[in-house]
């Protein structure tokens, strides 16, 4: 009985303690939670996503959705690159030659009206040049100046975008050192190179880091991906595309050439890459050799000469004679054509 009363008579004194509050006391914690209310909404608002999408560039058609009016991808794949985009989550898409991944990129990109800017991993022979700076040795009235320029990377890393760390699979391990502060809960690039300002560069709420890698032993240059790294991005294999898909995309990009010769050029495009995966050449094209090859016949060389100019430097003397049918059957088909 006693522990009641005297639990009941601390109640009373909190309760009379709670009226003893002056005006100007509940006015001062009533604006500091308002405070408090705001800065927890400005941070919300600052990372939420904005993305505005263009639905006149989206078309949905069952488990497709095409975008930009020609490019396809699965309705799946689409939605998780939104999401990540739009929640600064890291992406990283695996999957062979030619699959498309840099182009799946761009085009969700154009579709988002989101800046992009892509840094080939695969030919920066000086990570720290490439992604920190360089020191730059002046002299001006007879006196060695030292200046420190920053690198582009560490300027776009400030603003909102997409930065994608193409063919990231044939960066070396220097590299992946400097990327792993800005991919992981840091979210820093790391300035010690700099001497004169060591401060790390803040990487901005908005700007999101994709990367594609070619994974296997068939391809030349690339390193084993570091677990550190995949651990920093979330995974996402790419498919193959479709001929339709690749035959829409030259349409668009190169509308010089005739439809029967855009269909030709994908037809020997599939055919090479089909004796590669029967592992009859030592050779696969990608979607970018393809554009090239697009390019040289939109200015008036046959596919032939583009195919044969370009496939002799993948496979040289041998590889040609490998695809010779191919290439032959290419010449008389749609190269007479006006």
């Amino acid at each position: 009985m006693a522990r009641t009363k005297k639990a009941e008579g601390s109640v009373t004194t909190e309760i009379t303690s709670k009226k003893c509050l002056s005006e100007e006391t509940k006015a001062k914690i009533s604006a500091a939670l308002k405070r408090r209310k705001t800065s927890v909404e400005e941070a919300s608002e600052a990372l939420s996503p904005k993305l505005v999408e263009d639905k006149s560039k989206i078309k949905e058609e069952g488990s497709i959705v095409t975008i930009n009016g020609y490019f396809k991808v699965e309705k799946g794949t689409f939605e998780i690159l939104k999401h990540n985009i739009g929640y600064g989550i890291n992406t990283m898409l695996i999957g062979a030659t030619g699959t498309g991944k840099t182009e799946v990129v761009a085009n969700i990109a154009k579709v988002f009206n989101v800046p992009l800017t892509i840094f080939d991993m695969g030919t920066m022979t000086d990570p720290v040049m490439g992604l920190v700076g360089t020191h730059v040795i002046t002299v001006e009235n007879g006196m060695t100046k030292s200046e420190f320029k920053r690198s582009r990377f560490s300027e776009l890393i400030q603003q909102p975008g997409i930065i994608l760390l193409d063919e990231i699979s044939r960066a070396g391990a220097m590299a992946n050192n400097l990327l792993f502060p800005c991919l992981d809960f840091r979210r820093e690039l790391p300035m010690e190179y700099s001497f004169h300002d060591t401060t790390p560069i803040q990487v901005h709420p908005q700007c999101v880091f994709f990367s594609t890698a070619n994974m296997g032993s068939q391809y030349t240059g690339t390193h084993k991906l570091d677990r550190a790294l995949l651990d920093r991005f979330m995974l996402i294999e790419v498919d193959s595309i479709k001929s339709d898909a690749i035959i829409a995309t030259l349409e668009s990009e190169f509308p010089k050439i005739t439809k029967t010769k855009i269909k030709k050029l994908v037809s020997v495009f599939t055919k090479i890459n089909k004796e590669h995966d029967e592992f009859k050449i030592s050779f696969n094209l990608s979607i970018r050799h393809l554009k090239t090859i697009a390019k040289l016949v939109s200015n008036g060389f046959t596919i032939y000469d583009g195919y044969v100019a370009l496939c002799k430097g993948l496979g040289s003397q041998e590889g040609l004679k490998a695809i010779n049918a191919i290439l032959d059957d290419a010449k008389t088909s749609t190269d007479t054509e006006s």
